[in-house]
């Protein structure tokens, strides 16, 4: 029952680092700086960004973060259902991620290391949901 919790928290701490990485790749990309600190963007997107920011923070770090810890404190049940349902959440919103992304993308055409970690994200959750699924809870 504890290998189960540690693989599960582990791939929990995998997302989160996964989820910042991407962001974070984000400003190597070309022109992407040029373009967020450009003056076309007025003061109304600028707030919306802050928003859209501080929503990124709570599900893309401290969710999956909050979920490693739990996963390894939590009660069999509890902890089975919790990584079932959030596990099957973030799958659903990787792959919407990954199919708006070349659409709303900030530089039009994201690069290959960008889907690449997005295609990680999914991949991860689904061991995540996977995992949880097949737990034997004693």
């Amino acid at each position: 029952m504890e290998d189960v919790m540690i693989r599960i928290s582990v791939l929990w701490i995998f997302a989160a680092v996964a989820m910042v990485v991407h962001y974070a790749m984000l400003f190597f990309e070309p022109d992407v700086l040029q373009k967020m600190l450009s003056d076309e963007v007025t003061l109304a997107t600028k707030h919306t960004n802050a928003r859209l920011a501080i929503v990124e923070v709570f599900a893309d770090w401290l969710i999956p973060l909050t979920m490693a810890f739990l996963s390894v404190t939590l009660g069999g049940l509890a902890n089975r259902y919790l990584n079932m349902v959030l596990g099957g959440l973030y799958i659903l919103l990787s792959i919407f991620h990954l199919a708006k992304c070349p659409v709303v993308h900030i530089s039009n055409k994201p690069s290959i290391h960008q889907l690449l970690i997005c295609i990680s994200t999914i991949v991860v959750t689904a061991l995540i949901f996977w995992y949880a699924w097949t737990w034997q809870v004693s």
